[in-house]
C-alpha cells in the first residue's frame, strides 16, 4: 500500500475533506481497490486517478475506468493486465 494522507481545509469556506495517494499495481493486475485509512462520511465525493510508469520504456498505456466505489474507497479496472509492478496509481478523493 502507497502514502495515504486525509485533511480537512476550510478557513472561512465549507469544510471540504481530501484524501490522498498511491499504490503500486502488481503486475498481471486488472483492477486495483484503494481503502480510506477513514471513510468519507458519505459517498458525496469526487476521485482522480493516473497512471505512472518511469521505468519501462516505452511503457504500455492502459485505458482504466472507476467500477466501485463506497465511502470507504473505490476500485479502478484496467483494460489489460499489468505487464510489470513498475504501475503506479495516484490518487486524489474530496468531498463536494
Amino acid at each position: 500500500m502507497g502514502i495515504i494522507l486525509t485533511r480537512t481545509i476550510g478557513q472561512g469556506h465549507p469544510s471540504l475533506e481530501t484524501k490522498r495517494g498511491f499504490q503500486v499495481i502488481l503486475e498481471g493486475a486488472t483492477s486495483i481497490s484503494v481503502c480510506f485509512a477513514l471513510p468519507f462520511s458519505n459517498m458525496d465525493y469526487s476521485i482522480l486517478v493516473t497512471m505512472e510508469n518511469i521505468v519501462d520504456l516505452p511503457a504500455s498505456i492502459y485505458s482504466y475506468i472507476i467500477t466501485d466505489r463506497s465511502s470507504t474507497g473505490f476500485t479502478v479496472s484496467f483494460s489489460g493486465e499489468m505487464e510489470s509492478e513498475n504501475y503506479k496509481l495516484n490518487w486524489f478523493a474530496q468531498e463536494y
